[in-house]
């Protein structure tokens, strides 16, 4: 084995021999699961279910967005201030279970509405600092960080490839009812496997960036990382909107042929996840990120070019690759931006995921029936050439010097 393969094995390898880490990866792929598992179907339920309008289906992301982002930001701010993350990971959990199960008896819009805006305030951004201040705490990890983040980023992304095929297997023999039970039951088995496996004695209480030193309110780097990053999930939300009906409308394809599509990027997530990490921590967090939302550019100009199915399986494979630097490895960037404020800067980077389908299906929605639908994957890569620009200009802190 050479040197390379030995150091990118041995980074994967700390995430599963380690009792710390390995609790996070599991905790993130039961989070994968469950959520994968409803929220796919959250539109077709309102249609069917509820019977809203489509304008109202979409809107039912709206307020899940807003409670996500602002409640979010706050508590984020509090468990930097605190140096704990444990007791916002375990009510973000129990919060996730309380909103989602009455969903399974509810027939009326507005208490979904209710339901879906209070379970806006999840686990996911306080899982990743967690792992941050594991990270800074055991030392010899550090060399390693992004390929640890990348392989615990994979874990998410298993429990996303298996959510969709399980919660339609559900719906199929037990309906929504049973589809909203069961991944409140997984959000409880989440809690209850955090309260077993996450020891108080392995907990990093304070760090190098710890709580005593944590500035007030949120710096403007971090409001610039919430909007950078903002336009490069508007991208990818754009991406998972439209690219379906380019698929069916455009190309004249089934709808089996885009379960395919995203499938083939999903397995793929698998491999670019630990092996991105691995190349950021050789060549650099920045630069590995800035190539990466380059490559998201070259990705929807290539895809706005009326290709045909082949030339979109191969994107596929690609985009694989971006989001390793997107979705992984520019979260370790974020944090890197704001050392004393992780549990912030987490949060900045990964809010931006669930306010993004609003920035993207106001740009496309827009112009779709203006112009040809791959046209509108230009404004796309407009969004990420924005994204890269801002993210370039951002420099990055030590932690020394920031104390």
């Amino acid at each position: 084995m050479s040197k390379t393969e030995n150091s990118f094995v041995s980074g994967i390898k700390i995430v599963f021999t380690d009792r710390d880490f390995r609790t996070i990866f599991i905790s993130l792929f039961i989070i994968g699961l469950s959520v994968g598992g409803f929220m796919p179907y959250l539109t077709v339920w309102a249609t069917n279910t509820l019977h809203a309008t489509s304008f109202q289906a979409g809107f039912l992301f709206v307020p899940m967005s807003i409670i996500g982002l602002v409640v979010s930001f706050y508590l984020a701010s509090l468990s930097d201030k605190w140096g704990k993350r444990k007791p916002f990971i375990i009510w973000a959990l129990l919060i996730g279970t309380i909103s989602r199960m009455p969903l399974a008896f509810t027939h009326s819009y507005t208490i979904a509405l209710v339901l879906l805006a209070i379970g806006g305030f999840n686990a996911f951004s306080f899982f990743f600092a967690l792992l941050n201040d594991f990270i800074v705490k055991k030392q010899e990890s550090k060399s390693q960080a992004g390929t640890i983040t990348g392989t615990v980023r994979m874990a998410f992304s298993q429990g996303y490839i298996f959510g969709p095929m399980l919660g339609a297997l559900i719906i199929d023999h037990g309906g929504y009812t049973l589809l909203f039970l069961l991944s409140g039951l997984l959000s409880l088995a989440t809690l209850g496997w955090v309260l077993f496996a996450l020891k108080e004695e392995s907990m990093p209480q304070t760090s190098v960036h710890g709580s005593s030193k944590a500035p007030a309110g949120i710096p403007s780097v971090l409001i610039a990382v919430f909007v950078a990053a903002l336009f490069i999930f508007a991208g990818d939300s754009g991406r998972s909107m439209y690219l379906p009906l380019y698929i069916t409308d455009t190309l004249k394809q089934s709808v089996s042929i885009v379960g395919i599509l995203f499938t083939v990027t999903s397995v793929f997530e698998l491999v670019f996840m630990p092996l991105g990490g691995y190349f950021s921590d050789k060549i650099g967090v920045k630069r590995f990120f800035i190539i990466g939302i380059a490559c998201q550019v070259l990705y929807f100009i290539l895809t706005s070019l009326h290709l045909p199915l082949s030339g979109l399986i191969v994107l596929q494979v690609f985009y694989a690759f971006i989001l390793s630097a997107t979705m992984g490895v520019g979260m370790v960037y974020a944090q890197s931006l704001s050392p004393r404020q992780i549990g912030l800067a987490t949060t900045a980077y990964m809010t931006a995921i669930q306010t993004s389908a609003v920035v993207s299906s106001l740009a496309m929605g827009s112009l779709v029936s203006v112009i040809p639908l791959p046209s509108t994957f230009y404004i796309l890569a407009v969004f990420s050439v924005i994204s890269g620009v801002m993210f370039l200009f951002m420099k990055q802190k030590s932690a020394e010097e920031m104390s």
